[in-house]
């Protein structure tokens, strides 16, 4: 529960920053309000994942769901918080990669240090996450479906 609640308050904190709530953010921000708004939600939705996984439905089975007996609203509740998150982190990254405006990147190696990036490159990396991101969310769909029609 403890864990859950400290990722959550960090991805409000950074929502409340995004839409104006907290001031000063204005001159910090290097994306449009709704991406890093986006960014703070998934941190939101994964800490509510972990308290809803966790803390009420008693952590997850050995093949990765909730364990056998967990009510189907429960099922349902997570596997919308898993939508959530994959939709907001798709997002950011589907903004990244295909947005309006420059990019700068930065490259980080093992041994040999850090560097500027080169744009394109980045936003090909992006891009490719980001359409990986939503295939991932059909696949996501697909599998959270089936998990709660199997468990009824």
């Amino acid at each position: 529960m403890a864990v859950g609640l400290a990722v959550s308050a960090m991805g409000a904190l950074i929502v409340l920053l995004a839409v104006g709530v907290i001031p000063g953010g204005d001159a910090s921000l290097e994306a449009p309000r709704w991406v890093v708004a986006a960014a703070g939600l998934s941190f939101v939705l994964a800490g509510a994942a972990i308290i809803v996984g966790y803390a009420v439905a008693g952590g997850a089975a050995p093949d990765g769901d909730l364990p056998p007996g967990t009510p189907r609203w429960l099922r349902v509740t997570q596997s919308l918080l898993g939508l959530g998150i994959i939709v907001s982190l798709a997002a950011v990254g589907t903004w990244v990669a295909f947005g309006p405006g420059p990019r700068a990147f930065s490259v980080t190696l093992p041994f040999v240090g850090r560097g500027p990036g080169d744009e394109r490159l980045g936003r090909v990396a992006f891009g490719i996450g980001a359409v990986l991101m939503w295939i991932f969310l059909v696949v996501f769909v697909v599998v959270s479906v089936q998990r709660i029609r199997r468990n009824r």
